[in-house]
């Protein structure tokens, strides 16, 4: 979820009858996703805002709008989808019907070896090196909207994608799309991001997800036993030079 989606929910709350959305009209009713179950319940006062989960994975409607699901992003920079992990992707690419899946994994095993050592100017990588647009909106449709590699199909899928500011929320500085205007819109500013944390560094949840992903032996390739790079923390102390370990996943980010 976005930075500011409480600041949006907050200003979206405080102007219901008095604001019209495309795609959702007058708005009338913000509902909050249910935590173990399909369906909403309706907000009723700015403090039940509050209770907007920020971090649960398992819903991709942030909120609904008038009874549809919408995703809240902060405009400009963000991130479409955190951590792609190596041994989920050609399960999903499979289930999705991509081109190659085999190819395209391929072809990502290079590009993390190739940036691990130090061949590459950017961790930054155009999506067309690895897909077809067709192939690729169909892959950003999925973890944007529909569910995640992880927990499969959401219980709280979007309909819609929310952009506002950090600041100065007001209807004109809300946008709200469809999956394909979005696309359209952004497709040229998205970028597949490699990213790396360590097993040793002081971050305990770094330091955690690291190795629950060298765990996974369909994530190895993406797990080197040689540190590149430095933690922003440092290290622990508790974790032997000689065990430390460099690992790799994937971000899709969309840039300003």
């Amino acid at each position: 979820m976005a930075g500011n989606e409480k600041a949006i929910c907050e200003f979206l709350f405080s102007n219901i009858g008095n604001i019209n959305l495309k795609h959702i009209g007058t708005l009338r009713q913000i509902g909050i996703p249910d935590k173990n179950y399909p369906g909403y319940r309706l907000a009723e006062s700015l403090s039940d805002i509050s209770t907007l989960s920020t971090t649960d994975s398992r819903k991709k409607a942030d909120v609904y709008l008038n009874g549809k699901g919408v995703s809240l992003k902060q405009a400009g920079s963000s991130f479409s989808f955190n951590r792609l992990q190596r041994a989920n992707l050609i399960q999903v690419y499979s289930r999705l019907g991509l081109t190659a899946p085999q190819t395209i994994l391929t072809q990502l095993d290079q590009e993390i070896h190739r940036f691990h050592q130090g061949l590459l100017s950017s961790r930054d990588r155009p999506w067309q090196n690895f897909f077809s647009e067709n192939d690729f909106k169909t892959l950003l449709n999925f973890l944007m909207m529909l569910g995640s590699p992880n927990l499969g199909i959401s219980q709280h899928p979007a309909e819609l994608i929310l952009e506002a500011p950090a600041t100065q929320i007001s209807q004109d500085t809300i946008k709200i799309y469809s999956f394909d205007e979005y696309f359209n819109r952004y497709k040229e500013k998205l970028h597949i991001a490699i990213r790396r944390q360590w097993i040793g560094q002081t971050s305990k949840s770094e330091h955690g997800r690291a190795i629950s992903l060298a765990k996974k032996s369909d994530n190895l390739p993406w797990v080197f036993d040689d540190v590149v790079g430095t933690p922003r923390g440092g290290w622990r102390n508790d974790i032997d030079e000689a065990d430390r370990k460099t690992v790799y996943f994937l971000m899709i980010e969309k840039k300003k």
